[in-house]
């Protein structure tokens, strides 16, 4: 849960300083192409190596996990979800191509897909909206949810996706479906709205 804390009254938290969540560090949004140490492993996995599955595992499930969870009201459907996800990308790791991305990029836009079509199976429709639904309330402080609410629906998850669950700047954009270039873009300007909205700039 993003918290602000030893808030003075008035004060308004740079939402920049916003926690991130207990996934681990994010890569920097300026940041483009794969880690080496990344690209070693997927290279190794596209030649069946399961050390180098279990290591992609390792380092991507849990922020996998954590977007489902925020996006779904069963804990077991996240699960299922993020593990749909994560084989989908198994199965079809010989057609992953870098373009200068990572490969967490690739998968979150696989996640991407594996959500909406669980919305469309729900709500039996043909077409789902381009907003998907928004983080449960559990994972957003009062006081930063009120400021979120007031945001665009493209701006605030921009904000949840990068600050409140930890997503890289690449990965929250194909979560998005925008180009990294695009997301950083969106990020500053809700960047600038949240903190307008919160107080004072």
């Amino acid at each position: 849960m993003a918290r602000v804390t030893n808030r003075q009254p008035g004060a308004i938290p740079d939402v920049t300083a916003l926690p991130v969540s207990a996934a681990g560090p994010r890569r920097d949004d300026a940041t483009d192409g794969p880690e080496p140490a990344e690209r070693a492993a997927v290279e190794r996995a596209r030649g069946g190596d399961e050390e180098a599955w279990r290591e992609l595992f390792d380092q991507h499930y849990p922020r996998l996990l954590r977007f489902f969870r925020a996006r779904v009201d069963s804990e077991a459907t996240a699960d299922d979800l993020a593990a749909e996800a994560f084989s989908e990308a198994y199965r079809g790791i010989q057609g992953f191509r870098w373009r200068n991305r990572p490969f967490g990029a690739w998968l979150f836009g696989i996640a991407r897909n594996r959500l909406r079509m669980h919305y469309r199976s729900r709500r039996d429709a043909a077409e789902l909206p381009d907003n998907l639904p928004q983080l449960r309330d559990e994972y957003i402080d009062v006081e930063i949810k009120d400021a979120l609410a007031a945001l665009p629906d493209d701006q605030r998850a921009a904000i949840e996706y990068r600050y409140i669950l930890g997503l890289s700047g690449e990965e929250a954009a194909a979560a998005l479906g925008r180009s990294h270039g695009a997301f950083r873009a969106l990020l500053h300007r809700a960047t600038l709205a949240f903190k307008q909205e919160y107080g004072t700039e």
